[in-house]
């Protein structure tokens, strides 16, 4: 396991999804979910690892354009350093691979971790926006439902706000280290240069939102991205027999991963169990069915996940025991020494 990613969080971890999992089973008939498990024609399954394990290609696209501004790094680069990305989240509990993420393109790339998680924030933003904008389409064309409405309404404007948040540092970065040093100065001396110079490179990473045709071609990646997402949940309906129309599954897909937004246990076990049968049961689909279709939909995510991260860390020379936060944090340090010399934020 990762160094610095301690075995408590991995417990803390577990202490979130058993509840879920023992609720998720609580609620179905056993007999049913395991005859529809039995039932299911699973050569469907490596078609959605193939097509899975390949769209992660238009995040790695997707990827090379938010971080173009820190540095222009083809796509093909960035499609291991993204899956070892899935692996950690696989894997590890509270989204860990975000960090692991920021770790490799570090040690790969030579790009700022803060800078990083700046690119990765943006990236956040906009799949929420995306898909709570599905979730808002779906709801005004096929539901009537005022409550789902609101609370939908509700997670389209946070993530809405979040993205207007992220625009205005990017469009206004001297201004918001302004505001960053007030409060900076109020913290313990010998913590102020290491803030500041984080500070700085993370609204360095929010630069490609201020370039029209870089964030154009972000969404439409993202809404491509998801759109084929979709279709690999499709997929594995057409394993269980799910005569449900695409939407559906854009519906689910939305909901889902709506859902692993909170950070939570590993790879989101349990609570993405949780959100894809009740979207199947709140759209006519039966519990039990809903529920087997759940927990292989996540298994193939997980799997496809896991494998291509271990085969993207074998081809980098890596593992995940030599991916410790110790080492980037001595490139860190090193980087650190001279980003006082580096216009970390564009001028205005």
């Amino acid at each position: 396991m990762l160094k610095g990613l301690s075995w408590q969080r991995f417990v803390l971890g577990l202490l979130v999804a058993i509840p879920l999992i023992a609720f998720l089973f609580y609620r179905t008939n056993l007999k049913e979910t395991w005859d529809a498990l039995a039932e299911a024609n699973y050569a469907f399954l490596p078609g959605a690892f193939l097509l899975f394990a390949s769209v992660i290609w238009l995040q790695a696209l997707r990827w090379r354009f938010l971080l173009k501004p820190l540095a222009d790094i083809q796509p093909q680069r960035l499609y291991p350093v993204i899956s070892i990305g899935h692996f950690g989240n696989a894997v590890l509990p509270l989204r860990s691979g975000e960090i692991l993420r920021a770790i490799v393109l570090r040690q790969r790339e030579g790009v700022s971790r803060m800078a990083t998680l700046g690119t990765l924030a943006v990236e956040r933003a906009i799949d929420g926006l995306t898909l709570a904008a599905l979730l808002l389409v779906f709801v005004a064309f096929v539901d009537s439902s005022d409550r789902l409405r609101e609370i939908l309404l509700a997670g389209g404007i946070l993530f809405g706000l979040v993205t207007m948040g992220l625009f205005t540092l990017a469009h206004w970065p001297r201004a918001a280290q302004r505001l960053a040093d007030q409060v900076i100065d109020r913290v313990p001396s010998g913590w102020r240069l290491n803030l500041r110079q984080w500070v700085a490179s993370f609204l360095t990473g929010t630069e490609a939102l201020r370039r029209p045709g870089g964030i154009a071609a972000v969404v439409m990646a993202t809404g491509l991205f998801w759109v084929t997402v979709a279709g690999v949940y499709y997929i594995i309906g057409q394993a269980f027999d799910i005569q449900e129309g695409f939407g559906t599954y854009l519906l689910v897909t939305a909901a889902a991963n709506l859902s692993l937004s909170v950070p939570s246990s590993q790879g989101g076990v349990g609570l993405f169990e949780l959100s894809v049968r009740e979207t199947l049961v709140f759209s006519g689909v039966d519990t039990p069915l809903a529920t087997a279709y759940a927990l292989v939909l996540h298994a193939v995510l997980l799997f496809t996940m896991i494998c291509v991260g271990l085969v993207s860390l074998w081809v980098l020379g890596a593992s995940p025991g030599s991916m410790s936060e110790d080492a980037a944090d001595e490139n860190e340090n090193a980087e650190d020494r001279g980003a006082a010399s580096q216009p970390a934020l564009p001028p205005r």
